[in-house]
C-alpha cells in the first residue's frame, strides 16, 4: 500500500489532541463484556450486533474533518479516547476502520487501533460508543510514531482484517486514510489541477461515505461554492497520490453547488433527497458509458427510478421500507421481487434494475 502525505496525518493529530485524564482508568471497568458476556465472546458477533443498530438507526450525515479528534466513550459513558483517523475504501465508500487512540491507563504506552467502524455506536448527542474487546486490540496495536510506517507496510491491513475477521474488498482501489484524503489534489483527464478535496459527509447510521465535497480552483467556479460527487466518480492517478475527476468546466460550472452553511444542517430531509437525486447524474466515466450504450428509453426510465426513490424515501434514510412505498401500486405489489437480497428494505440499486425491468415489460413506470 502506497504511502500518504503524512504531515497532513500529522497537522490533523496535533490538531484533535485533547487533555487526558492524569489518572489511570481500572482495566475490569474498560473490559468488554465483563458483566454480561464472557471474555470469549467474538468480535464478528459484536460487529453484527452493532451492523443491526447500525441499520435500526436513521440517516445520520458527519463531516469527517469533524470526527476526527471526537471524543469516543465506553457504554457506561466514560471518556476512553478519541479517533485519530479512518479508512475507507475507495471503491465502494465504505467506512471500514475508524482509527483510536485510548487515554492513558487502558493500555501501556501512547498506540493507536484500528477499530471496525460497524464496532462504534452513536449514542445520544452524536457521542461515539464502543465496549472494547481488549484481546483483538492488542493484536491490531501500532505504536502512534510507527503509524504511518504500519500503513506503508503492505501487509498491514491485511493482518488488521484477519484480525478482526474483515474479508478485503474487491477492486483496485482499496483502503485510504481519510487524512490522506482531505486536502488531496484532484486533476482533470488531462492533469490539470482543478481543485481539492474539501471534506467526506458520511452517514454514520450505514458505516458509509455519502458523497464527497469538493472544491474547485477559482478559475473553474467561484471559491464560496461547494460540489458533491459520489466517491466512485473519483480515480486515482498512477502513482496513487492524487485524484482524477473526469468532469468538464462547462458542466461543472451548470451543476447544483453549495456553500458552508450547508454543513450546519446535513441532515434536513429536503437536502438529502435533494443530493441524492443529485449524485445519481454524477456518474463515473465507465457508469455514463454503459449508460450511452442503453437505449434512451432505458435511460428515462432510471432517471424516473431515482426520482421515484427520493419520493419514496421519507425518512431519507438510503433505503425504503415497505410502509413507504405505499404511494406507488407498482413498487407496493412487486415488493418481493424487488427486494431481490430479502432484508426488508428496498436499496436505490435494487428499485434501479427490478422496478425498471418490470417497468419495461409493463410499457411505463408509476
Amino acid at each position: 500500500m502506497m504511502m500518504m502525505k503524512a504531515t497532513h496525518l500529522d497537522r490533523l493529530l496535533r490538531a484533535a489532541m485533547l487533555p487526558v485524564a492524569a489518572a489511570a482508568m481500572a482495566m475490569p471497568a474498560q473490559a468488554q463484556g465483563a458483566a454480561t458476556s464472557s471474555p470469549a465472546m467474538s468480535g464478528e458477533r459484536s460487529a453484527k450486533a452493532a451492523t443491526a443498530t447500525a441499520s435500526a438507526q436513521k440517516y445520520r450525515g458527519m463531516r469527517t474533518s469533524q470526527v476526527i479528534g471526537k471524543e469516543v466513550r465506553n457504554p457506561e459513558g466514560r471518556n476512553i479516547g478519541q479517533i485519530r483517523d479512518m479508512v475507507v475504501n475507495m471503491n465502494d465508500g465504505q467506512v471500514r476502520y475508524t482509527v483510536l487512540e485510548f487515554d492513558p491507563g487502558i493500555f501501556e504506552g501512547e498506540r493507536l487501533f484500528a477499530v471496525p467502524t460497524n464496532l462504534l455506536r452513536l449514542g445520544a448527542d452524536d457521542q461515539l460508543v464502543y465496549n472494547m474487546t481488549r484481546d483483538k486490540l492488542e493484536q491490531v496495536a501500532v505504536p502512534r510514531t510507527d503509524w504511518n510506517r504500519a500503513w506503508n507496510d503492505p501487509g498491514y491491513m491485511a493482518r488488521v482484517d484477519k484480525a478482526w475477521g474483515v474479508v478485503q474488498p474487491s477492486g483496485q482501489a482499496g483502503a485510504y486514510r481519510v487524512s490522506d484524503l482531505l486536502g488531496m489534489d484532484v486533476n482533470s483527464r488531462a492533469g490539470e489541477e482543478i481543485g481539492e478535496i474539501e471534506d467526506l459527509v458520511i452517514n454514520m447510521a450505514a458505516r458509509k461515505v455519502h458523497y464527497a465535497v469538493l472544491e474547485f480552483d477559482p478559475s473553474w467556479v467561484s471559491p464560496e461554492r461547494n460540489f458533491a460527487f459520489p466517491l466512485s466518480a473519483f480515480h486515482l492517478n498512477a502513482d496513487r497520490d492524487e485524484l482524477v475527476l473526469d468532469v468538464d468546466k462547462s458542466k461543472v460550472q451548470a451543476m447544483k453547488s453549495f456553500d458552508d452553511s450547508r454543513y450546519s444542517n446535513l441532515n434536513d430531509r429536503r437536502w438529502l433527497i435533494d443530493v441524492d437525486r443529485y449524485l445519481v447524474t454524477v456518474l463515473p466515466a465507465n457508469d455514463r458509458q454503459r449508460s450511452a450504450a442503453q437505449p434512451s428509453g432505458d435511460r428515462q426510465g432510471a432517471t424516473a427510478d431515482a426520482d421515484l426513490f427520493g419520493r419514496l424515501d421519507h425518512d431519507g434514510n438510503g433505503s425504503l421500507e415497505k410502509a413507504e412505498v405505499k404511494e406507488s401500486a407498482d413498487v407496493f405489489r412487486d415488493w418481493n421481487r424487488i427486494d431481490a437480497n430479502k432484508d426488508g428494505r428496498i436499496s436505490r440499486d435494487e428499485l434501479a434494475s427490478g422496478h425498471t425491468a418490470q417497468s419495461s415489460r409493463r410499457g411505463g413506470t408509476s
